[in-house]
């Protein structure tokens, strides 16, 4: 299946970078190369729900900070991810979150922080959400908090469930 031009998204091994939505139902597919981006970024957006919820492409990670701090403004960012994820995407999950933080002048206002966890299905676990909510309220995240979920499925239904169970303060 062809997407764009020459881009396919089976043979070019694209990343899938995914914003949870509970209600999500695909309505729509569609290419959209972006010009501000560098030449290397082409991403494809994927409407759910009349929100381009699904956003593919290579050379993401500049893209998704710039777009989190942009759509999502808020006083702290937390990326949480386990062990087997972290060692190949944390440091410039950081580096580009900072510097994101820095030249939008919000470096003063927001911060961003970041908890690895043990990989596979013994962390989703009662102990598992409890060290996420603990890690979220020992560093005073408050209403306004912004959480992301770096990994797969585990990761992603431990951080859902607790960003959707967690009372914080403020």
């Amino acid at each position: 299946m062809m997407i764009g031009p020459k881009a396919d998204i089976k043979s070019n091994r694209a990343h899938w970078s995914r914003f949870h939505n509970h209600k999500a139902r695909l309505l729509s597919l569609r290419w959209i190369p972006t010009s501000n981006m560098a030449s290397t970024t082409d991403v494809l957006k994927v409407s759910i729900l009349g929100k381009e919820s699904i956003h593919c492409g290579f050379h993401l990670i500049p893209y998704i900070a710039r777009t989190v701090l942009t759509t999502l403004p808020s006083s702290t960012y937390v990326l949480i991810t386990d062990t087997n994820v972290a060692g190949f995407h944390l440091e410039t999950f950081e580096e580009e979150f900072n510097k994101e933080l820095q030249s939008s002048g919000n470096g003063a206002k927001s911060r961003f922080l970041s908890l690895v966890i043990p990989p596979g299905e013994t962390s989703k676990s009662r102990e598992g959400k409890a060290q996420i909510e603990d890690f979220l309220l020992l560093n005073r995240c408050t209403r306004d908090s912004v959480i992301l979920a770096l990994g797969g499925g585990v990761i992603g239904d431990l951080v859902g469930f607790v960003a959707a169970t967690l009372y914080v303060p403020g």
